[in-house]
């Protein structure tokens, strides 16, 4: 830390002083959000393309080309390079962007802005626009997509982007039952397994059994999926291509080459592989046990309207550190660039207290997510009483309205989020609001008949309800306490729940620590956020979140009904009958247009039945998030804009205001 971190108590007075006026003055009123319908997806129009061959570059390249270490920059671009146009104004190069990230195992603001998928979304996601392909085109009736890639694109390491780099990343790595047993449901539209088909260097087309118009490549907004790897550097961790992968693996320190390939392969989620290529706009040049580093990708493909090969930046670090409480304080501090991912509302105050002393600005998006913060039992427990509690509706009813959501929304969110169920983002075209109502009313009476009625109508002296095996009803909420206030959130939800004759304790745990002992269902309840809601996320995404409004493994309720689902009924348990429905349910919206009829009465149906089943319980959603940015951080966001800006996973955060074209003034 450095000198002028405040402590954490200054911290903490600072927020609570100053709470009552700073938030709403920084809030402002937020703009009505859209209702319009998205469009269906139509072949794009041709890109913009550069209309010169003489470009300019970095100080930091032009070095290297004048010393004979890197072609001339035309030669480094693809013959028809992506032209961005800046957000404000065409930027300067130079300057080195600062983050933090919790781990080396977690994401941050800065590798956020590096994801580099097929397409590229605004941040609402009604606007799609190719990005690392120079187009995409799905055939009349959905069953097909013709993916072309970039003439002369090419890898950080100056070695060609084609088809190959793609057929390596499907055929060698998902469609290869050492790295990947069990096939992902994006891949296998209608269950069956998609077709992937080279047709030349630059031109790959998908089939598959079904109308697949949501198919992920396209629409999945956050993270896009980078669906290539390098061949030529990963061939030589995979067994196909190396004999001795597996002896240098376990050389290397890994249990085998499985082992190391899906560690080397990992791209802009954590510490990367150094020499791993990449599209992105900045390459990992070092990591090490408290930061990673990143240059400048000398080979990026875009360029500015004045012919200026992007990035404008030349280097980015990511510090790691121990807790929110830091990532906050550092904001505060003027240590960082730009940060959001990990900063809290509840801070907010401070965080604006601080800006002339830091010299950045607080910047309020705000949550597409249907929860901000979620909860959900496990419906496969091995406790057979606790399975059968857990697995009666009546019981999910009782403790979605024995929370006080208001209270939360007070204390928490300042009065800022929207008390309400998990469910779909308001702006999407077919929103119904007794959705976001379903039980999310603070109804102690109600609640307390419900629990009567579940079988828990007894208590013992201490007053908490009984079991019907005489035994406590008591039980554990295992949660992260990453992105938001997960914390603040649970302590106030249990001890809402202990009104009820509840005992339940809440325990933040390792992510690692976590999803092991969800993936093998050896925990009670578990707490995350629901996010992935905004319309075109929450089409496309239904192809991995069939078991409910999730998607992310973090709050994860009956996974052997998901691995049931995905291997055809070969593993996993057998789902109840109301599961089947909404996995159908999800199948069949993700077979329709967007925008049609046929879309907009499948969407309906799959948000009644998660209403109505409420596996998923969400406490408060869409609150405004704060960002802090820099001031002399220029390109970040148009200027003058009062627009609603929305923020989360489903946009990918920072992606949408394309990070690669942001500059320093001074």
């Amino acid at each position: 830390m450095t000198k002028n971190l405040i402590s954490r108590r200054q911290f903490l007075v600072l927020s609570l002083g100053t709470a009552a006026g700073t938030v709403l003055a920084a809030c402002g009123s937020p703009t009505p959000a859209p209702t319009k319908a998205p469009e269906a997806t139509k072949p794009p129009a041709a890109p913009t393309t550069a209309p010169t061959s003489k470009f300019n570059e970095a100080p930091m390249l032009a070095e290297l080309v004048k010393a004979g270490k890197l072609p001339e920059v035309s030669k480094r671009l693809p013959a028809a390079p992506v032209v961005v146009k800046p957000t404000n104004a065409v930027g300067k190069y130079g300057g080195q962007m600062n983050g933090t990230a919790m781990s080396p195992d977690t994401t941050s603001d800065l590798q956020i802005g590096m994801v580099t998928g097929v397409v590229r979304l605004s941040d609402d996601l009604k606007t799609i626009t190719p990005e690392a392909v120079e187009s995409f085109e799905f055939s009349k009736d959905s069953k097909s997509c013709t993916i072309k890639m970039r003439k002369g694109m090419m890898w950080s390491d100056g070695s060609p982007f084609t088809a190959d780099d793609m057929m390596f990343y499907f055929e060698d790595y998902q469609f290869n039952k050492d790295l990947s047993p069990t096939l992902a449901t994006q891949w296998q539209p209608g269950g069956v397994p998609m077709k992937v088909t080279k047709v030349d260097d630059l031109t790959v087309r998908f089939d598959f059994e079904v109308p697949n118009p949501a198919f992920a490549l396209v629409h999945w907004s956050g993270s896009p999926f980078e669906a290539w790897r390098c061949k030529k550097y990963m061939q030589k961790f995979h067994i196909k291509y190396n004999p001795d992968a597996d002896k240098e693996a376990k050389a290397a320190g890994f249990d085998d080459w499985k082992a190391r390939f899906a560690k080397v392969q990992i791209m802009h989620y954590g510490a990367m592989d150094p020499d791993m290529p990449t599209i992105a706009p900045w390459h990992t040049v070092k990591v090490d046990s408290q930061r990673q580093y990143y240059e400048r990708n000398p080979y990026y493909f875009k360029v500015d309207t004045s012919n200026n090969q992007l990035p404008y930046i030349d280097k980015c670090v990511v510090e790691y550190v121990a807790n929110l409480d830091l990532a906050n304080l550092k904001a505060v501090s003027g240590e960082v660039t730009v940060s959001g991912l990990d900063l809290l509302l509840i801070n907010n105050p401070v965080l604006k207290k601080g800006e002339q002393a830091g010299n950045y600005t607080v910047k309020m998006f705000y949550s597409e997510r249907g929860a901000d913060v979620a909860l959900a039992l496990n419906q496969l427990h091995k406790d057979p009483v606790l399975k059968q509690i857990f697995g009666d509706v009546r019981f999910r009813q009782a403790l979605s309205l024995g929370i006080d959501r208001n209270e939360i929304n007070e204390l928490v969110f300042l009065g800022q989020g929207v008390p309400r169920q998990a469910t779909i983002n308001e702006s999407a075209s077919f929103f119904k609001k007794e959705w976001a109502e379903a039980y999310a009313k603070y109804d102690v009476e109600q609640a307390n008949k419900l629990l009567d009625a579940v079988g828990l109508d007894k208590k013992g002296a201490d007053g908490i309800r009984l079991r019907p095996d005489g035994k406590p009803m008591q039980f554990q909420l295992e949660y992260l306490p990453n992105e938001g206030p997960k914390k603040e959130t649970i302590e106030l939800v249990v001890k809402h729940w202990a009104k009820l004759g509840l005992k339940v304790d809440a325990q933040g745990r390792d992510r690692n620590f976590l999803l092991t002992r969800l993936n093998a269902s050896d925990h009670d309840m578990s707490g995350w956020h629901v996010d992935r809601q905004l319309e075109r996320a929450a089409w496309a995404y239904g192809s991995t979140q069939k078991l409910g409004p999730g998607g992310d493994s973090a709050i994860t309720w009956a996974k052997p009904w998901r691995d049931w689902f995905i291997s055809g009924g070969k593993s996993g348990q057998e789902p109840p009958q109301e599961a089947k429905d909404l996995f159908a349910a999800f199948g069949a919206w993700q077979q329709q247009p967007m925008g049609t009829p046929e879309y907009t009465a499948a969407g309906i149906k799959v948000y009644d039945l998660i209403a109505k089943n409420l596996w998923v319980i969400g406490v408060v959603g869409h609150s405004p998030q704060p960002t802090v940015v820099k001031n002399n951080l220029e390109n970040v966001l148009p200027a003058g804009t009062n627009r609603k800006i929305w923020w989360g996973a489903a946009n990918w955060f920072w992606l949408s205001t394309s990070p690669e074209q942001w500059f320093f003034k001074s």
